[in-house]
């Protein structure tokens, strides 16, 4: 218990009594005086009130600063603008209580001169809890300038993308800015703790560092986040609204790769995980939005008919094709494949199903950029021709089915930007590797029965 820190924490409550009863008081004399009307009597007892609640504010926040936590440049300036305006209203009171002779220009000074320093105290005091920047953060540039503020920085480009994002400008940066800066910055830094700078965070406070490279047990910032809430220490303390699970796991993730400093995020991405929790703190959608797309020729329809195709349009507003060329049981020839690939942009779905499609031929699918299903289960396809496709940045389902893939295509897996949907019945891959993967990746695997669900069966 600290009996200092007890009552000085009333200084945030009691500051706004001489905030609002000086005021009244200066107002009121300010229009006596312009309007030359009769001076009640129930003013010199406001004025001593006034004085009174300054004095007690000024006592509360010597109290409040013995902890420390605010820098000294800032602490000096705002209590000294503070025991002024506590001076101005005792000098109010006296002179205005006991001098019958009371002087206009006196009196319009005493006024003025108490409201500016009640505004200056309290734009001082706004100043040490959040920032030297709190008034004018949303002010124009015009303002700014005008009060010696540089203008506005521009703002970062939306990320679309997570190719676009800086790891610390774009992911880090944004979090601390919205839920710490205002209690550790240049002019407040509670424990001694900074974090408007990489370089502040890194050197952290009087607790140790704020976040060490790689070590989440030696990062004090993680660990004040992830305290239970309501615990001591728990950070952002106050009060304030806590960091989300989705944040704190982005915390975790960035701690463990090293805390970088600047990098394309994507450089630290090592799982399909990273990749979902990065793209929804973010708000990026993997879904893939498909832009309008003029319809094939008669030519090219003939020429996909020719080569044993069925096609049809995805929907009834749209030009873009599902193509099969199972259904007439044909291979895929030389010719078939010019025939796809001269419509590769129109292709969202294509079934090659039993088609004898061998390893070679994958790397001519691979140039069906908008292709979002691909079905080539009964064919010899390999691991080493399915490396071919992971430039299918749009490819969501895939069907292996009855393929010579092998345990060597489970990592290739991650490596597709959206797949979330792989059938691999009866191919090479087994079922106790395939248990390893489904605990590193969210793409749901089909056709495999894990080993955890022949044990529950031999347990029946």
């Amino acid at each position: 218990m600290d009996i200092t820190q007890f009552f000085g924490r009333f200084h945030v409550l009691v500051l706004h009594l001489p905030i609002g009863i000086l005021m009244l008081a200066a107002l009121w004399e300010l229009a006596i005086q312009f309007k030359r009307a009769n001076r009640p009597i129930l003013l010199n007892i406001i004025w001593f009130w006034g004085a009174v609640s300054a004095i007690a504010a000024c006592i509360l926040g010597w109290l409040l600063t013995q902890a420390g936590g605010y820098s000294p440049d800032a602490v000096f300036i705002h209590r000294t603008f503070g025991i002024l305006t506590a001076l101005a209203a005792i000098i109010a009171f006296v002179y205005l209580t006991y001098f019958k002779s009371q002087h206009k220009f006196i009196v319009s000074g005493l006024a003025v001169g108490q409201l500016f320093l009640l505004f200056s105290t309290g734009h001082y005091g706004a100043n040490m809890t959040h920032g030297e920047t709190y008034l004018v953060d949303h002010a124009p540039n015009i303002v700014r300038a005008g009060l010696g503020f540089p203008p506005h920085k521009i703002p970062r480009s939306k990320v679309t993308d997570l190719s676009q994002a800086d790891v610390y400008l774009d992911v880090i940066q944004p979090m601390l800015e919205k839920r710490c800066i205002s209690c550790h910055n240049d002019s407040k830094q509670k424990g001694k703790l900074n974090l408007t700078t990489l370089e502040n965070i890194m050197q952290g406070g009087k607790s140790g560092p704020a976040i060490v490279a790689q070590d989440l047990h030696g990062s004090e910032l993680y660990h004040r986040i992830t305290l239970a809430h309501g615990e001591k220490g728990f950070m952002p303390a106050e009060g304030k609204t806590p960091f989300t699970q989705e944040q704190t796991n982005t915390f975790k993730w960035w701690i463990e790769a090293g805390a970088p400093a600047t990098g394309e995020v994507t450089q630290f991405i090592k799982t399909k995980q990273d990749k979902v929790l990065l793209n929804n703190l973010l708000g990026i959608s993997d879904e893939f939005v498909l832009a309008p797309i003029e319809p094939i020729s008669l030519q090219q329809e003939i020429a996909l008919v020719d080569a044993g195709f069925v096609f049809k349009t995805l929907s009834q507003n749209s030009n873009y094709l599902m193509v099969d060329l199972s259904v007439k049981s044909q291979d895929l020839t030389e010719n078939a494949l010019n025939a796809l690939l001269n419509i590769s942009q129109h292709v969202v779905s294509l079934n090659l199903r039993n088609t004898h499609t061998s390893d070679g031929q994958l790397v001519q699918i691979a140039k069906l950029t908008n292709l979002q299903k691909l079905r080539l289960e009964h064919n010899p396809i390999t691991t080493q021709g399915m490396q071919s496709l992971v430039t299918l940045a749009n490819l969501k389902s895939l069907n292996l089915y009855k393929t010579q893939v092998d345990n060597s295509v489970l990592p290739l897996l991650s490596e597709f930007p959206v797949l979330k949907s792989v059938f691999l019945g009866e191919t090479l891959v087994t079922s106790e590797q395939l248990e390893i993967f489904n605990n590193q990746s969210d793409i749901k695997i089909q056709g495999i029965m894990p080993v955890s669900s022949f044990v529950a069966k031999a347990g029946k």
